[in-house]
């Protein structure tokens, strides 16, 4: 990944976004990411191999190991508090090369969820207004694109959209609304199926595979987490914005404080719904499973709605969020001339990148035009991409901490390199689990794989087109673009 020798007359300048995001509006970005609306219609995935013991010791597992890579994360967020995050992680230790790899496959990955959640919006909505998707234009992988849904998605990815191009401090304050909304509303739905549910629903709380075994379906829940607990790396895609009372280290810290949460959320959601409901029925429901199960638990439609009604939330913020974060990563790029520099545009008024966001609405809309088949696989796809980022600043938090002794680290893993030794080993056992599920009863190679593949042609295709551009900034240079150093 050679670039051509160059010898610029002047150093380029350095574009910079507004900084106005405070410590619990970095809490409840990366939280109401993290939450979104797979919950509600994963559910019954997750309870179909494992049952609802082994859906919560899955869940529950796979959090313990995501918190080491968030500990991880929180150090380099505090030392590097850059727009981009993991490029300047990766670039600080381990040069060009794969800083571009790592952060186009996160460009990738918060593309691709971007349009997930254009898609889930229209079934959510088909749910709470019946018939509104309207007639079926065409289907792929055998399932329907009508023409309301996109129609839906259409309209939530302008608004989105547009949210984003006036700001960070408008769309920050939108997540804050939501997601302590969307709080508001679980505690509700979360506490009825604790207290009027029925313990005997949970049996068997354990589902045995044709073999014999439990593992198999905890194992399967496991390869999901780190796609459903995505998003506390929207606060290192924002760390550049944080305002002046906010200090590195506390909006560093509520990337630990939100996956707790997260994982509390998901593993009280799994238990509700399943002593709401006998689970083997969620499992079988054609409606979404969360919703069906707190609507026949209390026989009013009007529990099913307030859940559908938390998922649209949760989506909303989920989406905002991933919006921000794909859009930072670009602007990253294009700053670090890794990228066309359109792409590090910053608008003369709302001081936001407005080149990526008008760039990630676009490719937005040809993802809506998938349909629901995508959606598994795209889960998949993206848990796999985000398990070699992971490990990547892991292994990065132990090989800085030996050649940059002197970098200022506000936060510190505790715990030091050991902890983020468990946590590398961590990512990689959930990279080693999204490889290899997907072939699991696949015949031939399985749709994720052509989407890794897709992704990898894109990032070569981006990397030739913008040699040109590497070339018109020395190494030292592109540092300080990347660093702000």
């Amino acid at each position: 990944m050679g670039d051509p020798a160059s010898t610029p007359s002047t150093a380029p300048e350095r574009a910079t976004l507004e900084r106005s995001v405070g410590t619990r509006q970095y809490f409840t970005l990366a939280f109401g990411t993290i939450i979104g609306v797979g919950w509600v219609i994963y559910l019954g995935q997750w309870l179909a191999p494992a049952g609802p013991l082994g859906a919560i010791i899955g869940f529950g597992a796979g959090t313990v190991l995501m918190l080491l890579v968030g500990l991880c994360y929180a150090e380099m967020a505090a030392a590097l508090p850059v727009s981009g995050g993991e490029l300047a992680y990766v670039y600080e230790t381990f040069g060009t090369g794969l800083a571009f790899l790592t952060a186009w496959a996160l460009a990738f990955v918060y593309m691709s969820t971007t349009a997930w959640e254009a898609i889930s919006l229209s079934v959510l909505l088909e749910n709470l207004l019946p018939g509104i998707s309207g007639a079926d234009l065409y289907s792929i992988g055998g399932s329907p694109i009508r023409i309301g849904g996109l129609v839906i998605g259409l309209v939530g990815i302008v608004m989105i959209g547009l949210l984003n191009y006036r700001g960070l401090r408008q769309a920050a304050r939108f997540q804050e609304i939501l997601t302590f909304t969307f709080l508001g509303l679980s505690v509700v739905f979360i506490g009825a199926g604790l207290i009027f549910g029925d313990v005997s629903n949970l049996a068997p709380a354990l589902h045995v595979s044709g073999d014999g075994s439990v593992i198999a379906g905890i194992i399967a829940v496991m390869v999901s987490v780190p796609f459903f607990l995505a998003g506390f790396d929207a606060i290192p895609q924002a760390m550049e914005e944080r305002s002046e009372a906010t200090s590195a280290r506390a909006a560093a810290r509520m990337i630990v404080v939100a996956l707790v949460a997260a994982g509390v959320f998901y593993v009280l959601v799994l238990l509700s719904a399943s002593m709401a409901s006998p689970w083997q029925e969620l499992v079988a429901a054609e409606r979404l499973p969360a919703a069906a199960a707190f609507e026949a638990a209390f026989d009013s439609p009007g529990f099913g709605r307030v859940v559908l009604i938390a998922g649209v939330l949760g989506l909303l913020t989920t989406w905002n969020a991933i919006f921000m974060a794909a859009t930072r990563v670009l602007f990253a790029l294009g700053r670090a001339r890794m990228l066309p520099p359109v792409f590090a545009t910053v608008h003369p008024k709302y001081e936001s990148p407005s080149a990526a966001v008008l760039f990630v609405s676009g490719l937005s809309v040809l993802g809506l035009l998938l349909g629901t088949g995508a959606i598994r696989p795209l889960v998949n796809t993206s848990s796999f991409l985000l398990s070699i980022s992971y490990a990547l600043v892991c292994w990065g938090v132990i090989r800085l901490r030996r050649t940059r002794p002197d970098l200022d680290r506000p936060y510190r893993v505790p715990g030091g390199s050991v902890t983020a030794g468990l946590g590398l080993a961590a990512a990689l056992g959930f990279a080693y689990l999204g490889a290899r599920e997907p072939y699991q009863g696949a015949d031939g190679i399985p749709l994720e794989w052509w989407l890794v593949l897709t992704a990898i042609l894109l990032g070569a295709g981006f990397w030739v087109a913008s040699r040109p551009f590497r070339g018109t900034v020395t190494e030292e240079e592109r540092r300080a673009l990347i660093v702000g150093e």
